[in-house]
């Protein structure tokens, strides 16, 4: 039976909005890889939930033989997974840059 479709939501707080943004790091213990999820997030709440994704990775703590990357943006596509997901490398600059974060 097919799964039916359900609203991805922005985890911004009080947004209601739906994600257009998925705000991950590759993960891997060496053996396994994928990409470790710290928001889902629509246009308007991107700058912040990028941001703070970028602070938590850099408390995260590695057992030995895990590596995590920074924090990316890929384009959320309902129907792909994780590895079919593009990568906007152009909007990450954009928002590492400072004073860049309010216009998105």
């Amino acid at each position: 039976m097919p799964m039916s479709p359900y609203p991805v939501r922005c985890y911004g707080k009080d947004c209601k909005k739906l994600a257009s943004y998925k705000i991950a790091a590759r993960w891997s213990d060496g053996a396994t890889s994928e990409l470790k999820t710290y928001a889902l997030s629509c246009p308007k709440c991107l700058p912040e939930l990028f941001r703070m994704a970028q602070e938590k990775q850099k408390r995260c703590r590695l057992a030995p033989g895990e590596t995590l990357e920074v924090p990316g943006i890929w384009q959320l596509t309902r129907g792909l997974r994780d590895r079919q997901l593009e990568r906007l490398t152009e909007l990450e600059a954009q928002l590492s840059q400072p004073g860049e974060n309010e216009s998105v």
